[in-house]
């Protein structure tokens, strides 16, 4: 098990679910991750929002697709848009 601290930036991306120390499963993908604090939260991520998020961790951009092996700091920030 790792111990992973979630701190939710833009929360609009995942109403409902709060920024917090989790347990999750090494080997776990960022979305799983994300995932996993959706349903401690009773609640999910609206399928669209993931193309918004902007994960890093430890302070390092990762994709939701990347597999965290050790304990660290998940920041889930919004992708910077304009013009």
């Amino acid at each position: 098990m790792l111990t992973i601290d979630v701190k939710l930036i833009a929360t609009e991306l995942a109403p409902g679910i709060e920024s917090g120390t989790y347990n999750i499963e090494g080997g776990s993908t960022v979305r799983d991750i994300i995932e996993h604090c959706g349903a401690v939260s009773g609640t999910s991520v609206p399928e669209g929002n993931y193309e918004f998020m902007y994960p890093l961790f430890n302070s390092k951009p990762v994709t939701l697709g990347s597999t965290i092996t050790e304990n660290g700091t998940l920041h889930v920030c919004r992708v910077v848009m304009g013009g």
